[in-house]
């Protein structure tokens, strides 16, 4: 955007004040600076006043722009809420259809018959005991009606004793039906409490197992809860069971294989003092014959010279023997 800046020039300025050019010479330097200061004050206040009101404008379309953004907030909102208000109306219609199906589709319960049928017992007792009442106020307003007539109704009353064994007889069937109608609930009810019997001893039973899952899972949680306490600390579980089994059998293992090396040991000291004691006894024999066969001076056929390669080759023989079976004792030590 250009900025017009009206100025004089130097020219106009000399031509407008001619006092001016009459006191001052034409060109001088302070006029120069003080006219390049003015235009310069002049383009700062310029661009002060527009940055101004850019500012200004770009204040008033962000809260415009606020406002708006809060408007349709709350436009959508209230779009959300009524949205929710019919969801939840919905589901709760859904619900009740739901319901209203399960009822009908659910097939009637035992206790329901026997309500129903205890309630039609009841009201047919009542009907019958109803019956009997107003059959008995029409006997007693027949019987007083009937002492004050003449003997000549007394045909009439004879001709009327039928009407009243059918009344009775209806009487009997109707109660008879009762009576079945209630052996029939007495039997229901029967049914009912053993069944109910049933569902008690299963219900202890459940409950009984639940219980012993619950202390199971507490057991289980409580045996987690320590392991991961131990894991988490860099501590494997001291109490471990597999772990403290396999170190109990190995330390058992390493205290029977202790013994056995501890009595192999002892074996071998004795097997060792054994062939020094023999190699000695030997030694000791054989220089005790040579001398009771010298003091003897009995002749032998061999030389003594080949009588002493003899014996030291004897002798040779039964060390290196003896030197065998020490190397032999020794080998197997080594190895065991």
């Amino acid at each position: 955007m250009a900025i017009s800046v009206e100025s004089s020039s130097p020219a106009s300025l000399n031509k407008g004040s001619p006092s001016l050019m009459g006191s001052s010479p034409i060109y001088s330097p302070s006029s120069d600076k003080l006219f390049w200061s003015n235009l310069r004050s002049r383009v700062d206040t310029l661009l002060e006043n527009r940055e101004n009101h850019n500012a200004a404008l770009k204040q008033e379309g962000a809260e415009d722009r606020s406002k708006r953004m809060k408007e349709d907030a709350m436009l959508l909102l209230r779009g959300f809420d009524s949205v929710s208000c019919s969801l939840s109306q919905l589901s709760d219609n859904l619900e009740n259809a739901l319901q209203g199906a399960r009822d009908l589709a659910k097939p009637p319960t035992l206790t329901e018959i026997l309500h129903c049928s205890m309630e039609k017992a009841s009201s047919g007792e009542n009907q019958s005991k109803e019956d009997k009442h107003e059959g008995d106020k029409g006997k007693e307003e027949s019987e007083e009606g009937n002492r004050g007539l003449k003997r000549k109704f007394d045909t009439e009353e004879s001709s009327e004793d039928p009407q009243q064994d059918d009344d009775t007889k209806r009487e009997n069937r109707h109660v008879l039906k009762e009576l079945g109608k209630f052996k029939k609930a007495k039997n229901l009810a029967i049914s009912m409490a053993s069944k109910a019997a049933t569902l008690a001893r299963e219900l202890k039973s459940m409950r009984s197992d639940l219980r012993f899952m619950q202390e199971r899972s507490a057991l289980l949680e409580e045996e987690n809860r320590r392991l991961r306490d131990g894991y988490d600390t860099g501590i494997p579980p001291e109490d471990d069971d597999l772990v403290r089994l396999q170190m109990e059998a190995l330390l058992a293992e390493k205290s029977r294989l202790a013994n056995e090396n501890a009595n192999l040991n002892r074996e071998n000291q004795c097997l060792r003092q054994l062939v020094e004691y023999h190699q000695l006894a030997s030694e000791d024999l054989s220089a005790s014959y040579e001398g009771l066969l010298r003091g003897m001076g009995l002749d032998i056929s061999c030389s003594p010279e080949d009588h002493t390669e003899a014996n030291d080759g004897s002798g040779g023989v039964r060390e290196k023997h003896i030197s065998g079976i020490s190397k032999s004792l020794d080998e197997i030590y080594d190895e065991e």
